[in-house]
């Protein structure tokens, strides 16, 4: 929106932008009608910066993921395996990161659990993989009861995680059996039609969950801007309360050291499980900064700093200190719960307080401010 000034001359302007300047503080607040532009752009901005960019990605290095294990199925070579592994990881930095923001139809709609449910049961898998159930896309897509975790672990990234991987992640190509390769194409596809839906649920059409985060209200799973504004949040608070208090706290065992235990940690045949966390709350970082890639736009962050600047640095800061946490493991996690277990938990103290700002403040401020 276009403002009129008056014109004080050079002098007077000077003197009247100064003055403002050094009376600025957290408390005053910012003009309503900037602040209301900025509630609205916070949203369209997340959507189409970060959401929106995310999806479109996250279905390109699927679709990468499918054809190189359909390539490994046809020509089980060792340069094939590698591809398909480098191709899982690629994937799951994506799938990671949006894991800052499980909001509208990959929790409603339960993409998560169709494609991310562990620890694995190599067991159940081996069972699955003796007899003579044929592994097709659509067996898979019928284990879909979300309160079946045992069925539900037998789909989905993990799966096909111990397919390349084997069990000591060590497996060789021409060690893969008929059904293994059966079982994997299965499972590529059946992620890869999982990010197709995930993803066309935020564009125009059936569902078309991004306009209704840009605009709430009538038609919209959100009543009112503060309602967005206040699950964005809350998806941070939930990655930082999973990572801290859920993937890594289980296997580690932070009270019992002897029950520490490795192989329900996330990706445990590629020892991927501290990248994972990471791209966690490097996700959480992006939508509170609202940047993906080289691209950015109005974020929470500018929200919060309309009127609270110094909780905004904190919560920067805080977000800074748990990612820069990860380096201080400098082994795999699943060595890591054992033998660097100060390192271990000094990742969680980190999350642990980025968590309680997130919680008792960032929502707080929201609530507020957000008065519509």
């Amino acid at each position: 929106m276009m403002k009129k000034y008056v014109l004080l001359g050079f002098a007077g302007a000077a003197l009247l932008t100064a003055t403002m300047t050094g009376c600025k503080s957290d408390s005053d607040p910012q003009p309503a009608e900037d602040f209301n532009q900025l509630k609205s752009l916070v949203l369209s901005d997340f959507v189409n910066v970060v959401g929106n960019p995310l999806y479109a990605d996250f279905k390109a290095k699927a679709t990468e993921l499918d054809n190189a294990v359909k390539a490994l199925a046809a020509n089980p070579t060792p340069a094939n395996l590698e591809a398909a592994r480098t191709a899982w990881k690629a994937v799951r930095v994506i799938w990671e990161q949006s894991e800052g923001f499980l909001i509208g139809p990959v929790e409603d709609d339960n993409y998560d659990p169709y494609m991310d449910t562990w620890p694995t049961d190599k067991t159940r898998m081996n069972d699955l993989l003796a007899g003579t159930q044929a592994l097709t896309v659509e067996y898979l897509a019928g284990l879909d009861n979300p309160d079946e975790e045992a069925e539900l672990t037998l789909r989905g990234f993990h799966p096909l995680e111990y397919m390349l991987w084997g069990a000591d992640g060590n497996k060789q190509a021409a060690a893969l059996t008929a059904r293994e390769k059966e079982y994997m194409t299965a499972l590529s596809a059946d992620v890869l039609n999982n990010v197709n839906k995930l993803q066309a649920s935020w564009l125009p059409g059936a569902t078309y969950f991004g306009k209704e985060l840009m605009t709430p209200g009538a038609g919209s799973r959100y009543e009112n801007k503060r309602d967005a504004l206040e699950a964005l949040a809350n998806a941070l608070i939930d990655i930082c309360s999973e990572v801290g208090e859920s993937k890594m706290v289980e296997p580690f065992q932070p009270n019992n050291p002897a029950q520490a235990d490795s192989t329900i940690s996330e990706s445990p045949y590629s020892h991927n499980s501290i990248t994972d966390f990471r791209n966690n709350i490097i996700g959480a970082r992006n939508v509170y900064l609202c940047t993906y890639g080289a691209n950015g736009g109005k974020s929470l962050s500018d929200l919060v700093k309309a009127n609270k600047a110094a909780l905004d640095q904190t919560i920067r800061q805080k977000f800074e200190v748990a990612i820069n946490s990860f380096d201080g493991i400098t082994t795999t996690f699943e060595q890591a719960i054992y033998t660097q277990r100060n390192q271990v938990q000094n990742t969680l103290t980190a999350l642990q307080s980025l968590k309680e700002t997130l919680e008792g403040e960032l929502v707080p401020y929201i609530t507020q401010y957000v008065t519509d």
